[in-house]
């Protein structure tokens, strides 16, 4: 995260681990200052201080090129609100980290996190077994482990490990405060049919981009786009179920638990269900991000680069 603000270059070995142990030292302190204040002033302080920082950072270009890839419509002064309240929104969730336990504290009166669950099949309420849950970088996503935890669904959760080794470290013990054991990206299949297995569900942030040759139509061009919740649903029977959620103010939430997705009929061919269940979890993935596409971190590039020149958007 901290990395929207420093753009490395090539080092030596050890004016980079100083950089990197320098930057994981400025969020713990960073995460102490904030720990000082109420939750909602540390969102809120951290709200507008991204969005006086984040714009002079590289990844505005490319957040504004994503969402210039979403909105063609929309005009440079549209695109640029926008892409401001995309920082505002990540310098919130950097802040709330700083909160997790009195955000995720289930006996409070007022509750900072409301769960709404639009899913009425009777086995998915009796919790009769595991998901594959599926969701996108939109509000914080990292509280979506306590709000499964919460609604009787322990998950574990596919992520992809920081460059810094030291904040992935220090993330890595906020997951686990909420009971998500966090599985690398890189040879992850396995574990996640392990933890399925067991009982666990699993939870993916399906709107990262992989480099893969058989591109899906993600808002209307091609991008490369997971197509793992769909080949585990084939291979175990479980359902995917989205869940999404919004900011609803300084360090408030609402997270929807939505139906699940359809199932192709029993004699569709493999690689034919794969691609149907993963285009109707893109549809619903779009919807959700045009929304509030300020809430949408896409700090990175999400379609394949050739095609992002072509459109224009850089």
């Amino acid at each position: 995260m901290a990395s929207v603000l420093w753009n490395k270059k090539q080092q030596s070995r050890l004016v980079k681990n100083t950089g990197l142990r320098a930057e994981a030292l400025a969020l713990q302190l960073f995460w102490w200052t904030m720990g000082l204040l109420s939750p909602e002033r540390a969102s809120a302080t951290g709200d507008r201080l991204m969005r006086w920082l984040g714009p002079k950072s590289g990844k505005f270009r490319k957040i504004r090129a994503n969402l210039a890839m979403v909105f063609p419509e929309k005009d440079a002064a549209e695109i640029d609100r926008l892409a401001t309240g995309v920082l505002g929104s990540l310098g919130a969730v950097m802040t709330e980290f700083a909160h997790l336990e009195k955000m995720t504290d289930r006996e409070r009166p007022d509750p900072y996190i409301e769960i709404v669950s639009l899913n009425e099949d009777p086995d998915f309420l009796a919790r009769k077994k595991p998901c594959i849950f599926v969701s996108a970088h939109l509000a914080n996503w990292e509280l979506i482990a306590f709000v499964l935890e919460a609604f009787g669904y322990p998950a574990d959760g596919l992520y992809t490990p920081l460059s810094n080794p030291w904040l992935d470290r220090m993330i890595d013990s906020k997951r686990r405060m909420m009971n998500c054991n966090p599985i690398p990206r890189t040879n992850a299949l396995r574990q996640l049919l392990k933890s399925l297995k067991q009982g666990r569900s699993v939870g993916m942030l399906t709107d990262v981009r992989i480099d893969d040759r058989h591109l899906l139509p993600f808002f209307g061009t091609g991008a490369g786009i997971t197509t793992v919740p769909a080949w585990l649903s084939l291979k175990t029977g479980y359902d995917i179920v989205p869940v999404y959620g919004v900011r609803t103010g300084h360090a408030r939430y609402r997270f929807t638990l939505y139906p699940a997705l359809s199932k192709p009929p029993a004699d569709t061919p493999d690689s034919e269900a794969i691609r149907q269940i993963t285009v109707e979890m893109i549809s619903m993935m779009e919807t959700r991000i045009r929304e509030h596409p300020d809430q949408w971190l896409c700090t990175n590039r999400r379609w394949p680069k050739q095609v992002m020149k072509d459109r224009g958007v850089y």
